[in-house]
């Protein structure tokens, strides 16, 4: 993000450096602050090679530092990493890449306001709604907040406060059972969200927003690995957990999904009308509906190019239901959480539920192990964190619910001393990559219902129903920066400069390939994921199905996530079928590696799967652990394979099924 000479800069955006907005210290602080000792020994030992002329002799050919350079040979350094062969070069160049870009157009200064923001298009955080919603939330729960060491007790201890763990905790306290409730994030409701990307991210998502597959994007250069950080996850860690900062997309596990988690996973009922009118309770408590799913102009573009190729309304594609309830599209920022209190997320409908029927929470409180005795569980060991200050909490409880997410759950089991052969395994992403359109008029993708149309077309397309589908992406500005390839400091600026026009289109798969979660040295969760030949080829169709719709409605150019070009169209008039043709060639040949192209997830799910095999599975099909009695798996963990639509619903269906097996087996005790 250097200072580039234009003739004309009016806004000052092209001269602009991300040292000038204290960038170079936003870096620093992150991996100080977030990464564990080895990370920081990592990126260090990065920064260390590209200072070394020996090293560069050896990596490069010419002995040189990195700073000597001129820029144009300091951005033909960072390309040549870009571009190699050799996986631990991109994923250097992806480290610097992902935060400096995402820093750079995401960080709000004192003002809250980022002078990049202007020149792309963004009008940033609406000062006046958010004044508007400072009065408390009618929602709003009392957390109990230790001031010494604490002993609680409790019939049943629920970890984690997302879509699984609110449903259960609502369950049982409102059948008369006493709760304790965990959350490891903030409570964080309406009158504290600020609407800025980066706080966001920084204080609502697990690993603050830069949470990689293995091997992280900053392991880099412990050892000559051929193995890369491919996946950005996104994950929330708050109140509610991802349903308070996810896009807002209810579809209900397919019936396909839901018959082979019973014929093949042994969820007896699953398929069945008791499990149908399961979803249709947690449909009526969300508010879902699809009044309030206005179709903005980045959802409009995949509607009008599927109306334009011919497919048919319900059929190839539809509206997608939002668990919207008073919304009417007036603000942005949805994925930083709802000043309006109108998405209608756990944090606002099931946590309510369970305060008032009697739970009690607690908040910040990271849960560290669970306690077993004779294969029976017995207590919780957490950590309650305020103003730098650690309190141990005790909780002993007849019964615990892990819902902590799929990248959680599987680690505080593990922590927990847990060996289970199915444990950690089987862990689903529905990987996504996205391809961005623009068009002759403004389509500001951040502004409006986030994701309103739904592409399913492809998805039979791959047996297993592991063919692509298609949605839309709000795409702020960090992420789109983040996202948007880079090939040299004016490039990227050029191609944000253009941001307002753009539209994105993502591109999912029900993936085929499975990861593991595993534990570091400190019982902190790494996740190891590799895409598998199917995933791939299937991601690759969808960018190419995606170019075609794109095309039919009208963009003037179109570029894909790939590190090499591969764009077409001048962005001033209609792209030409020849010109066309050989953009879907060249997305064929590029296909889909690891740290070739920006890869996603938001969907992590399956990693203490349901099963009735324990080398498989870490649950039986009722949700209880396979290994000890009396603990349940209440999150996207559970879902025995990745049900090939967003999984929100899914794992609040599921989760209510489980609150009934343990509410049988609490009366029982009884």
């Amino acid at each position: 993000m250097p200072s580039v000479p234009v003739e004309s800069d009016p806004d000052g955006f092209y001269g602009r450096r991300a040292s000038d907005l204290a960038i170079d210290d936003d870096v620093a602080r992150i991996i100080e602050s977030y990464l564990s000792p080895d990370q920081r020994a990592d990126f260090r030992r990065l920064l260390r090679t590209i200072e070394s002329p020996w090293a560069n002799l050896l990596l490069s050919g010419r002995p040189h530092r990195f700073s000597s350079g001129t820029q144009a040979e300091r951005e033909r350094f960072l390309l040549a990493w870009a571009h190699s062969r050799l996986g631990i070069k991109r994923q250097g160049f992806q480290a610097v890449k992902r935060l400096v870009l995402f820093l750079t157009y995401a960080k709000g200064l004192e003002s809250g306001v980022n002078p990049n923001w202007p020149s792309i298009g963004y009008a940033g955080p609406h000062r006046r709604a958010s004044q508007a919603a400072r009065e408390p939330s009618e929602f709003s729960i009392e957390s109990l907040r230790p001031a010494n060491e604490t002993s609680l007790e409790a019939d049943v201890c629920v970890v984690g406060t997302g879509a699984g763990g609110s449903v259960i905790a609502a369950k049982l306290a409102e059948s008369g059972h006493r709760v304790i409730v965990l959350e490891a994030g903030p409570y964080r409701t309406a009158d504290a969200f600020t609407q800025r990307e980066a706080e966001a991210y920084d204080t609502m998502f697990q690993g603050h927003g830069v949470l990689t597959t293995r091997d992280s994007a900053f392991s880099v250069l412990a050892g000559l690995t051929t193995r890369d950080s491919a996946f950005s996850v996104l994950a929330g860690q708050t109140a509610g957990g991802s349903s308070t900062i996810n896009w807002m997309t209810c579809l209900k596990p397919p019936r396909w999904a839901r018959d082979e988690w019973e014929r093949e996973c042994g969820l007896t009922g699953v398929a069945s009308p008791t499990f149908d009118s399961v979803i249709d309770e947690v449909w009526s408590r969300l508010h879902v509906n699809v009044v309030e799913s206005i179709v903005n102009p980045s959802n409009d573009v995949l509607r009008r190019g599927s109306e334009a190729l011919g497919y048919r309304l319900g059929v190839d594609y539809d509206v997608i239901p939002r668990n919207a309830n008073g919304c009417g599209g007036r603000c942005d920022f949805c994925f930083f959480g709802c000043i309006y209190d109108a998405k209608q997320s756990a944090l606002v409908t099931y946590l309510p539920d369970a305060y008032r029927a009697g739970a009690r929470f607690l908040f910040d409180t990271k849960a560290d192990s669970v306690n077993i005795e004779g294969g029976e569980v017995r207590s919780v060991e957490a950590t309650y964190r305020e103003d730098g200050r650690t309190i141990p909490v005790h909780v002993r409880a007849r019964t615990v619910v892990a819902a902590g997410s799929a990248i959680q759950t599987p680690a505080l089991l593990l922590r927990s001393g847990i060996r289970s052969p199915g444990l950690g395994r089987g862990l689903r992403l529905d990987p996504t990559t996205a391809l961005f359109g623009e068009f002759p008029s403004p389509i500001r993708m951040w502004s409006g219902p986030m994701q309103t149309i739904v592409v399913n077309r492809f998805q039979a397309a791959d047996e297993g129903h592991h063919g692509p589908w298609l949605e839309s992406a709000p795409g702020h500005p960090g992420l789109s920066a983040l996202a948007i390839p880079w090939s040299g400091g004016r490039a990227h600026k050029d191609a944000m400069r253009r941001l307002d026009r753009v539209a994105s289109t993502i591109v999912l798969v029900r993936d085929v390939a499975e990861g593991r979660v595993r534990i570091d040295a400190r019982g902190e969760p790494v996740l190891e994921y590799r895409l598998s030949t199917r995933d791939r080829r299937n991601l690759t169709r969808g960018l190419q199905e995606a170019a075609r719709i794109q095309r039919a409605a009208g963009a003037l150019r179109m570029g894909s996530l790939h590190l090499r070009e591969c764009s077409v169209g001048d962005g001033t008039s209609p792209i030409r079928a020849t010109e066309f043709d050989g953009f879907l060639d060249r997305l064929g040949r590029l296909g889909i590696r690891e740290n070739g192209v920006a890869l996603f997830s938001a969907h992590p799910m399956g990693s203490a799967r349901a099963g009735t095999d324990p080398k498989t599975s870490a649950a039986k099909p009722t949700g209880e652990s396979h290994d000890v009695r009396n603990l349940w798996i209440g999150d996207g963990s559970l879902l025995p394979t990745a049900p090939g639509v967003n999984p929100m619903i899914s794992i609040m269906a599921l989760a209510a099924r489980t609150a009934g097996f343990i509410r049988e087996r609490l009366s029982q005790v009884n």
